[in-house]
């Protein structure tokens, strides 16, 4: 079995577990990206990946955390940038203790490192395009940015060299100013009456993931590596919003990529695959 392999199978048991814990706290999460097209073309993952995505609408999402973090540390942890102060993303990532995985992109970084399943909030907006929708946009992108240039994520060339220079500038703004103005702008919508649904805190942008509340609904199961996991209910939107309309076909060889992994340790979980 390689290790990419091995790695598959255990994030898979952490979805298990996440899969679990939603049911009892009746709280709902979908696939979606890479994962949600997996289940879809290989009923599980695709060949090459090595990473799972979910996301749930930002009420559940929140729960999920609190109930991961007071629950289950000594098996996971769950990392935002406000459980840990060195992370880079706006998302929420389930890390299994005591395994490691360091991607190229992240080598210097001083956050925790473990194995993980990326879970993406959702939130709701009142209209789906507009310059309101834009100016939130905007702001999301330059948080990012200032993540990325806060905490050393791995740049070549003239990327590198401006994030260097404009690392002075995020000391002029603290951290916990830009965290706070993210949630704020991504969630300003979630308690009144929305029609849309978005994704701000993808790599996707939120203008291809804008999509009726209904896409989402109460979701509909899908194989993935011999179990059944939760996707959207329409999840042929949003496939062919993100990757075309012949996203059931494979990619050439140059786009299979994965995120570049330079160290991984299984940790016990490894002996357990032997089994």
């Amino acid at each position: 079995m390689t290790e990419n392999r091995k790695l598959q199978l255990i994030q898979t048991q952490i979805v298990e577990d996440i899969d679990k814990i939603c049911v009892e706290n009746d709280l709902k999460y979908y696939m979606i990206g890479g994962t949600l097209l997996g289940a879809v073309r290989h009923k599980g993952f695709i060949p090459w990946d090595d990473d799972i995505d979910l996301v749930m609408y930002r009420e559940d999402y929140n729960k999920f955390i609190e109930i991961i973090k007071n629950n289950y540390p000594e098996k996971y942890f769950i990392q935002t940038f406000y459980t840990d102060p060195h992370y880079a993303r706006y998302i929420a990532k389930v890390r299994l203790n005591d395994t490691v995985l360091i991607e190229s992109s992240l080598e210097r970084a001083k956050s925790h490192q473990g194995i993980y399943v990326d879970i993406f909030p959702l939130d709701h907006t009142k209209h789906s395009q507009g310059f309101g929708l834009w100016l939130r946009g905007l702001i999301v992108r330059l948080c990012f940015s200032y993540k990325t240039v806060k905490h050393g994520v791995k740049k070549k060339g003239f990327k590198a060299f401006l994030a260097k220079v404009l690392r002075i500038f995020t000391y002029l703004f603290p951290e916990k100013w830009i965290n706070k103005l993210f949630d704020y702008v991504c969630s300003k919508d979630n308690n009144k009456n929305c029609k849309y649904t978005t994704n701000f805190a993808s790599h996707f942008k939120w203008k291809r993931q804008m999509f009726e509340n209904e896409v989402y609904g109460e979701g509909c199961f899908l194989d993935f590596e011999g179990h059944k996991f939760r996707a959207p209910l329409e999840y042929e939107k949003i496939l062919k919003r993100l990757y075309g309309e012949n996203y059931m076909q494979l990619p050439p060889k140059e786009k299979q990529q994965t995120h570049n992994i330079i160290k991984l340790d299984l940790g016990k979980y490894d002996f357990e695959l032997r089994d």
